[in-house]
């Protein structure tokens, strides 16, 4: 593997967020320590090589502290593209600044875990924060549009989302663009105050040779609700990290994602919910269609800790292969050192159902025909959860 941490770091731009130094120590011993890029050898990266990352030459894209301004529209838009960053003005209860503006005692996460999170910290070049006031319902939805164009680029930004107590916010994140060489590494902290509501979709499409890092850290309190749709489809290279510290009794998850691959994408979900508290649930449901060359993986986690009683976590992550080249790899996984739980998990993996495609067949339906409302029925539970109708008939044209 051509290339260490150190390497890559080095032709990045250092960060201009200011974290605190203590974050940013352990972000420099951490790469120092590790030094290279993970091996299929380490467990987390056992299906996902990174040789092509590590030989990636990319520079950061900057920003500007003063976000461009946008029209006003249905949505409170945000977008960071080649030209800078630009934000609709916030409506009343919403607090919108660059992450820049932030100071180092208003970053609430600080805690860093492996060689992506370490990249981020030292090298992120901007990114946004956002605040709901307490009691506040948004009216409009807030979107957030990353859009990386041209060659050899690196999108790394670090965004940070509070929810005040009992408010509510639908977001959805867009990732999209057509790129040579390129790198991205999003990193989102969501911080869910007691009996707040957030439930986000995202749509990754960025086509060409792309290599995506979305790393989400979701940190919930007392009877909070969380919400998160990944739509990935027809990408290079994702890589999609999501983990989950339900902190407080009460509060609810929902993790669903539809992974679409064709060709030669890899398409890599790892999943991870910390049951901290009692009286908690959790609900992931991921499916992924594969055809060609294309390669899937999924490893999702659930631990209960010893206190976490009354706990209800469901896991799911089903897969059709629509060709004998395509793989997927699954392990779904349960820790738990509870004794008054529910919890379940599995994973199937199989090719379309024949008897079904033949009596659809049978019915004058054409092949490829059949294949897509089989196909459709098989998403249909992702689709529905999905609030956006622009990610809805974006998927819907994904399966068409």
């Amino acid at each position: 593997m051509s290339g260490t941490l150190i390497d890559f770091c080095k032709q990045l731009e250092p960060t201009q967020l200011k974290l605190p130094s203590a974050l940013l120590q352990a972000a420099t011993d951490g790469v120092e320590f590790q030094h290279h890029f993970p091996t299929t050898r380490d467990e987390s990266w056992k299906y996902t090589r990174l040789g092509r990352v590590a030989s990636l030459s990319v520079s950061a894209l900057r920003f500007n502290q003063t976000a461009q301004p946008l029209a006003s529209s249905e949505y409170i838009d945000i977008i960071f593209d080649t030209d800078g960053w630009h934000s609709s003005e916030p409506i009343e209860g919403l607090h919108i600044a660059f992450a820049r503006a932030l100071d180092a005692t208003e970053w609430n996460a600080c805690t860093l875990e492996g060689h992506v999170q370490h990249i981020n910290a030292l090298t992120a070049q901007g990114g946004v924060s956002i605040r709901v006031d307490d009691h506040v319902s948004l009216s409009k939805p807030i979107r957030i549009i990353h859009r990386i164009q041209g060659e050899n680029k690196a999108l790394i930004l670090h965004h940070q989302l509070v929810m005040g107590r009992n408010s509510m916010a639908q977001l959805e994140v867009i990732f999209e663009g057509k790129s040579d060489g390129t790198y991205a590494n999003v990193l989102f902290d969501f911080f869910i105050g007691p009996g707040s509501k957030l439930h986000t979709d995202m749509l990754q499409q960025a086509t060409g040779v792309h290599y995506g890092f979305h790393t989400h850290r979701i940190y919930q309190q007392k009877d909070s609700t969380f919400a998160l749709q990944t739509i990935t489809s027809n990408t290079h290279f994702t890589r999609n990290d999501v983990e989950v510290f339900s902190q407080e009794e009460g509060a609810h998850t929902q993790l669903y994602g539809a992974f679409i691959g064709t060709e030669n994408n890899h398409i890599d979900n790892h999943t991870y919910v910390h049951h901290t508290a009692p009286n908690c649930t959790s609900d992931e449901n991921y499916k992924g269609v594969l055809s060609d060359k294309a390669t899937g993986v999924f490893n999702g986690k659930v631990k209960v800790y010893q206190d976490a009683q009354k706990i209800n976590a469901y896991q799911s992550n089903k897969n059709i292969l629509l060709s004998d080249s395509a793989t997927i790899n699954a392990k779904p996984e349960l820790e738990i050192y509870a004794d008054d739980v529910k919890c379940s998990h599995g994973s199937t993996t199989g090719q379309l159902d024949q008897q079904a495609l033949f009596f659809l067949r049978a019915r004058g339906i054409s092949e490829t025909k059949a294949t897509d409302m089989l196909i459709k029925g098989f998403m249909a539970e992702i689709v529905g959860a999905v609030k956006s109708s622009h990610i809805q008939e974006a998927l819907q044209t994904l399966l068409d």
